[in-house]
């Protein structure tokens, strides 16, 4: 294990801000920490590179899911579809381009590529797990290369994605200097990424979800990802609202605090309402960045 001292970004001493645990494969202790400047937060310790592939080894691991086995997941599937059709147009509008080159980093079970293949894009995806890789292929026929296929590539791309993956990487900073090589003249990158300082985020505190350590290495809001994202020369350009994420956040945030299906889906209902209200209190957030 690696532990963390001082933040990536402004070198200041982290502050820890409480501990939480894996809940969803070792149930081992793991510290949420803080940078007092920019409000970047750390998982600590961060597990060795060769081994943090066990953290992923479980069946309900759902970004790499692909059966619907219950209610819950069926609906899940309902709101992947709808979202599907939301990233999409977030991407056309962003690049004022029906088609073009795309790349999808931590693209997991390929949907979304999938989604923007069927629409005529020329796509790409990049994951670290074989098993990924292996069901885009088989499922989509799609390829997906290692990370370490990726930074050895040079082809460009008019949108790179992060869907819910910078916060996976041991060095976000590492990629989006690789990204930034890889992106056309007019090449947008958009990023999602769960928010802490949202409604959700702060009623669960240490049980909220989101914070899935050791999984998730870094912690982000609004205000840490502008300063990532300016110091790497992007600019971000939109902010968008992902609601349907507070629900599905609160329902596993209330398991892991024994509490009631029912109780999740208040509290997700709660997080939804007061991210129409203000946008920087929804559970997740789309950047887009040129």
């Amino acid at each position: 294990m690696i532990n963390q001292t001082h933040c990536p970004l402004c070198k200041n001493e982290l502050v820890t801000v409480f501990s939480t645990k894996d809940y969803l494969v070792s149930g081992e202790k793991f510290d949420i920490a803080e940078c007092s400047d920019c409000r970047l937060r750390s998982t600590s310790p961060f597990p060795e590179k060769d081994a943090i592939g066990g953290y992923y080894e479980s069946d309900e691991y759902i970004s790499h899911a692909d059966e619907s086995k219950g209610v819950f997941d069926s609906i899940y599937n309902m709101v992947r579809s709808y979202m599907l059709g939301r990233k999409r147009n977030i991407v056309e509008k962003s690049s004022e381009n029906k088609q073009g080159r795309i790349m999808d980093i931590g693209c997991g079970a390929g949907h979304f590529l999938n989604s923007m293949k069927e629409n005529g894009w020329d796509v790409k995806g990049v994951d670290a797990s074989q098993k990924a890789r292996e069901l885009v292929k088989s499922q989509f026929d799609i390829d997906v290369i290692t990370p370490e296929d990726w930074f050895n590539s040079d082809e460009t791309y008019d949108i790179i994605t992060c869907w819910h993956s910078l916060e996976h990487v041991y060095d976000p900073w590492v990629y989006l200097e690789k990204i930034k090589t890889q992106l056309s003249a007019d090449g947008v990158l958009i990023v999602a990424s769960p928010n802490y300082e949202s409604t959700d985020g702060n009623k669960y505190g240490a049980d909220w979800a989101a914070y899935d350590t050791p999984r998730h290495l870094y912690h982000f809001t609004p205000t840490s990802m502008e300063k990532i994202m300016f110091n790497n020369e992007f600019l971000i350009d939109e902010i968008h609202r992902m609601p349907f994420d507070a629900f599905y956040v609160s329902i596993l945030s209330s398991q892991h605090m024994e509490k009631s299906m029912i109780s999740g889906i208040w509290n997700g209902f709660v997080s939804w309402l007061s991210c129409w209200v203000n946008k920087e209190k929804c559970s997740s957030l789309i950047y887009v960045m040129k």
